[in-house]
């Protein structure tokens, strides 16, 4: 990330780092919320705030970035590393933290008044967390709640329409924006300018594909239904017709996807008589290191069981603190007796060389839930072995946040149930060519017939489904000039709901009216967590009094008894049906009943 001079802003975001800097000037909290759309950036701008505030803790979603920004000399954590510093937690206790374990609203407030007392404030002034769609809403109301007990400056920075949380709260599935919208004092929006496209075309095929998300949803998860889909398919049309390209970089929203990609990859490289090898994980059982065996009969298209090596081709290396680097694989080197010994690679930004050799694998080196899914039979001391490198040509639409794909080709997959992953993966590359393709199988006889009916029949009315059986046939009807007289004769079935609409698997030709989908009603959003967040918004005074008052560890509920690194073998006693109520919950308790039959008077 470059020229972080304030200087070197655009005026955009000059104006919005001068009002930040008086917001957060006064020793008093304050909620500051910057909502534009992704590319404008935030990013830098934030991190040229924390530049020239030594007190500013940032917090970002993928642990490269942090890596990037620590270069910085900021103060910069994952979400889960910031948990584990400042409230004196492990690992696995931190990402407890995350969740909910009551189903009581008194409860849950309650006992993040408790976690709240853990805190430890340091010289932290003001606490960035960037991206905040990503987060668990519980961990926002969290650092809304020790900022009004440490007097702490919050600045939430993303974009509603970018992806929600990765774990849905049983008190708010929606999406953190509603959630933020309860507690901010100043919302900003005023970073017009995309710092990341670089061409007109793009910037406003972007901005289209956004106009109508908006028109379904001003915020949160827009449902990816056909009448979506077909949009999309307008403003990008002709990159649906592409090939597979395996150089390019591939987006989905599931490791499932990535793993049939990266079979699909062995094929094409058998095809074409390329060698690869597929070097095994390590673990260390009962008798010492042993090559990691996963039981195929089990889940086994989530992930895959070794590291596809192939030579010439590029990967990420990540190194023991979590830095990445692109890297291109050189040359697999072997002992005499033909085991990997190591792999020389060349780090392409750096032009140098690097030979790797197997390690043990940390946190940042592989995902909590690849380590969880190649242990899962395994009696082992938890430990994995292998050469730190992912593939780099394969990426969730989550590690694509925030991202700016600068030269290579991009694949997106449009396999979600959420239109909002698609829009992130729009965003993330600066120039339209670079769209390689848009993979859409399942639908695109669909679209060619409704093209066609638009086309050749003028008909707007409706949206056309076909049969799988026939999707060959369609493709090769429609998509020629004029009149077919075999679409023209097709009878159609007439549906009238969404949901039978998009059934999976399309088994008979069927249409429906377009205005079924823009009658759709978007309930209004009011989920258990927002009206805690509204209770803790006008009742401060409780909320400190509350936190003050109440016992540490004095936890309501039976999953609280997280281990510290001060203490790690002390358990807390949970509590049971014969313990009393700790007296600050019982008066928590009773100003939340007050407040909640005051406001439905």
């Amino acid at each position: 990330m470059k020229g972080l001079e304030v200087s070197k802003l655009n005026n955009y975001q000059k104006k919005v780092y001068n009002e930040i800097q008086e917001l957060i000037e006064p020793e008093e909290e304050t909620v500051i919320t910057i909502d534009t759309p992704s590319g404008t950036g935030k990013t830098t701008l934030l991190c040229s705030l924390a530049v020239n505030n030594p007190s500013v803790k940032f917090l970002t979603f993928r642990r490269d970035q942090a890596s990037e920004i620590k270069k910085m000399k900021i103060d910069a954590y994952t979400y889960v590393s910031f948990i584990m510093h400042h409230f004196n937690l492990t690992y696995t206790p931190a990402l407890q933290m995350f969740q909910s374990f009551s189903t009581d609203n008194v409860a849950e407030l309650y006992n993040l008044l408790v976690y709240s007392k853990k805190f430890v404030q340091n010289d932290t002034k003001v606490i960035i967390l960037d991206t905040y769609t990503i987060p668990s809403p519980r961990i926002l109301l969290l650092l809304f709640i020790v900022s009004l007990k440490c007097n702490l400056r919050l600045i939430f920075a993303g974009n509603s329409m970018q992806l929600g949380a990765i774990g849905k709260s049983v008190f708010h599935d929606g999406s953190n924006f509603h959630l933020i919208q309860m507690f901010t004092d100043v919302m900003i929006n005023k970073l017009d300018k995309n710092m990341r496209t670089r061409e007109k075309e793009l910037e406003d095929k972007i901005t289209s594909f956004r106009k109508i998300l908006r028109q379904y949803k001003p915020a949160g998860d827009v449902p990816l239904h056909f009448n979506v889909r077909y949009a999309l398919y307008t403003i990008f049309r002709e990159k649906y017709f592409t090939q597979e390209y395996f150089d390019s970089i591939y987006i989905a929203a599931t490791h499932r996807q990535l793993t049939s990609r990266l079979l699909r990859f062995i094929n094409y490289l058998e095809s074409n008589n390329v060698p690869y090898i597929k070097a095994p994980f390590y673990y260390h059982g009962r008798n010492g290191m042993k090559p990691l065996v996963v039981n195929k009969k089990r889940n086994a298209k989530k992930f895959v069981s070794y590291l596809l090596l192939v030579e010439g081709y590029r990967y990420t290396y990540i190194s023991q603190e979590g830095e990445h680097h692109v890297v291109i694989l050189e040359k697999i080197l072997f002992d005499p007796t033909g085991l990997i010994r190591s792999l020389l690679v060349r780090l392409v930004k750096e032009a140098s060389h690097l030979e790797l050799v197997l390690c043990e694998l940390n946190y940042y080196q592989i995902l909590p839930a690849y380590r969880d899914w190649l242990l899962t039979d395994i009696v082992s001391t938890g430990t994995l072995w292998q050469f730190p490198l992912r593939p780099y040509t394969v990426l969730t639409y989550h590690a694509t946040l925030g991202r700016t794909i600068e030269k290579e080709n991009v694949e997106l997959n449009t396999e979600c149930k959420l239109a909002n992953p698609l829009y992130i993966g729009l965003c993330s590359v600066r120039y339209y060519d670079k769209i390689y393709k848009i993979h859409d199988e399942r639908n695109l006889s669909s679209f060619l017939l409704t093209e066609y009916m638009e086309k050749q029949r003028n008909d707007y009315k409706y949206y056309y489904r076909c049969p799988v059986s026939d999707n060959h046939l369609i493709l090769q009807s429609a998509n020629t000039n004029g009149r077919n007289q075999y679409i023209d004769n097709i009878q159609w079935n007439d549906v009238d709901s969404i949901p039978n609409f998009e059934v999976n698997v399309c088994t008979y030709y069927m249409r429906i009216e377009r205005e079924v989908y823009e009658n759709v009603k978007i309930e209004e959003m009011d989920t258990p967590l927002m009206r805690i967040a509204r209770f803790v918004k006008e009742r401060p005074d409780v909320v400190v009094n509350t936190i003050k008052a109440a016992p540490v560890n004095s936890f309501i509920g039976n999953n609280h008894n997280h281990n510290t690194k001060c203490n790690k073998k002390k358990k807390h006693q949970k509590l049971n049906d014969e313990d009393a109520e700790p007296v600050a919950y019982t008066q928590l308790k009773d100003a939340y009943e007050k407040w909640m039959e005051k406001r439905e008077e």
